[in-house]
């Protein structure tokens, strides 16, 4: 009857083993299943993207011709799939026909009027842009300033502007910077150089080896929008501290931001290194983050550090182009997984706020001899931790 008894038991034992693992091979099966629709999907979008390149986010003929299957249309100034269009002349498939448009700003001064001469000159021209130019309507024009058609003559467009000199002490400013475009069948004609459609006056004549001394410049094309970010401190001779946060689109409209954020767009304006790249949750890790032009970034602005989404401590400036700041634990015992993520620099005067992101990341771990009263979620385990005895706790399913 024991014998019996065992024998049941030791059956009912397997068959629970038998079932149990019977349920993680079906459990399994159905992950791998799901994983497998996913990836599915992932590589047929993934296809698709491919076979659908967005041509309309380029806005120069450059950028938009090393795109495969797209080309640049000079009469509408976009860059067009040329699977789907039925293109004209006027149209560019590589990056080697592409027109080259190059400025000159030759500015004249006076007691009374500063006068600007506005050349776009054009190079490279493959297929007689220039001819269809000189027989369109075009069109000199800016959003802040009186801007005068003049000619179009051999390579070269030629615009004219002029600003009472009485405007800067109007407005008691050194220099003052204008959007300036040209259209040519209401079309507007994009330049290589974002930079090229900008044009700054000067309160008083100025060296051109002068203008960008202690200044840092940043372009960048973005979402069908052309971004223009120009910072110059205190040491710079011909237009002082000043700070523009400008962009435009690509039918002749401006604006003139508050705050600005800059990823990885531009050399000038940079978080070029973090060290170290990681640090405990308790706080407490003294970071140094480099940034390039910082001197000219911090000047006359207050700077604030944040690390993966935690504020960074007590920044200050240990070099040219460095900041040091401090680490801090999370302000609260919510749950967390402990984070990473970009280190933000944001720089602050009255006026504006520049937000410069990192392209490295920054990574929080759990240090367990540090003794942090924190709650850190994993996959699978809750580990809590109060000052040195670590308790873990299999999740229930």
């Amino acid at each position: 009857m024991n014998g019996v008894m065992a024998d049941c038991r030791k059956y009912s034992k397997n068959e629970y083993f038998m079932n149990h693992n019977s349920k993680n091979r079906h459990l399994l099966l159905i992950l791998i299943y799901t994983m497998a629709l996913i990836f599915e999907s992932h590589g047929t979008t993934l296809g698709t993207d491919l076979n659908n390149e967005n041509c309309s986010d380029a806005l120069t003929c450059t950028k938009c011709t090393i795109k495969a299957q797209c080309a640049w249309s000079l009469e509408k100034q976009k860059c067009v799939n040329y699977n789907h269009f039925h293109l004209s002349n006027l149209t560019i498939y590589g990056k080697e026909k592409c027109p080259r448009f190059s400025v000159v700003k030759k500015y004249e001064y006076n007691n009374t009027i500063n006068h600007l001469e506005y050349i776009v000159k054009v190079s490279n021209d493959h297929v007689n842009f220039m001819k269809y130019l000189k027989e369109s309507k075009f069109l000199c024009n800016s959003t802040t300033i009186d801007v005068y058609n003049k000619t179009i003559k051999n390579d070269e467009i030629i615009c004219s502007a002029n600003i009472l000199t009485t405007n800067f002490k109007l407005h008691g400013v050194q220099s003052f910077t204008a959007f300036i475009y040209i259209k040519f069948n209401k079309v507007l004609l994009c330049l290589d150089n974002i930079a090229d459609h900008y044009v700054t006056f000067y309160e008083h004549e100025c060296a051109e080896d002068k203008k960008d001394e202690n200044c840092a410049t940043c372009t960048w094309n973005k979402y069908g929008f052309a971004h223009y970010i120009r910072l110059c401190s205190s040491g710079n001779s011909c237009e002082g501290r000043n700070e523009l946060y400008l962009w435009h689109n690509d039918v002749g409209k401006s604006w003139n931001s508050k705050t600005r954020e800059v990823n990885n767009q531009c050399a000038e304006i940079n978080v070029t290194s973090i060290d170290p790249l990681s640090g405990t949750m308790a706080g407490g890790t003294t970071i140094t983050i480099t940034v390039k032009n910082h001197l000219i970034l911090a000047d006359n602005r207050t700077v604030m550090v944040v690390v993966a989404g935690m504020l960074c401590a007590d920044p200050r400036t240990s070099g040219p182009e460095t900041i040091t700041c401090i680490t801090t634990p999370p302000t609260d015992d919510t749950l967390y997984a402990a984070p990473s993520g970009s280190v933000l620099v944001k720089y602050t005067s009255h006026e504006r706020q520049l937000i410069i992101e990192s392209s490295q990341k920054f990574h929080y771990y759990v240090d367990i001899s540090a003794g942090t009263s924190l709650f850190v979620i994993n996959l699978h385990i809750i580990l809590i931790q109060f000052s040195f005895f670590v308790f873990y706790t299999k999740m229930v399913y």
